[in-house]
C-alpha cells in the first residue's frame, strides 16, 4: 500500500516511509475501527490508502477547522471525508453471536 500512497502524493524515494507506514497504519485502524472487523478486507485496501493521503496532506493543520491567509480562506473537513464515511458505513458488519450462560 506504500508505493500506491507515494503516486497518489507524488513521492519518490523512501525518505518520508516511516511517516507515511505510520500514516496508513492509522487509517488502517480507523477502518477496521469503523467497520467493526479484526482484519481488512481487501476491498477496503484503497480506503485505507486514501485516508492515509489525507492524513498526509492534513499534517501541520490538526485542530483547525479553518483558515485565513492573504485573503485567501480554506475550510478543513472534520473527521473522515464523506465519500469514504459513506463507503465505510455501508461495508456489511461482522456480526457477533453472544451466548447466554445457564
Amino acid at each position: 500500500m506504500i508505493d500506491k500512497l507515494k503516486r497518489q502524493l507524488g513521492i519518490s524515494g523512501d525518505q518520508e516511509d516511516d511517516l507515511l507506514a505510520d500514516l496508513l497504519d492509522g487509517a488502517r485502524d480507523t477502518v477496521l475501527d469503523t467497520i467493526g472487523r479484526d482484519n481488512l478486507p481487501v476491498r477496503l485496501e484503497s480506503a485505507v490508502v486514501a485516508l492515509a493521503a489525507v492524513a498526509y496532506n492534513r499534517r501541520g493543520t490538526e485542530g483547525e477547522t479553518s483558515h485565513n491567509e492573504g485573503g485567501v480562506s480554506a475550510s478543513m473537513i472534520d473527521g473522515l471525508p464523506g465519500e469514504i464515511r459513506s463507503r465505510l458505513l455501508n461495508y456489511p458488519r461482522k456480526v457477533r453471536v453472544m451466548g447466554v450462560e445457564d
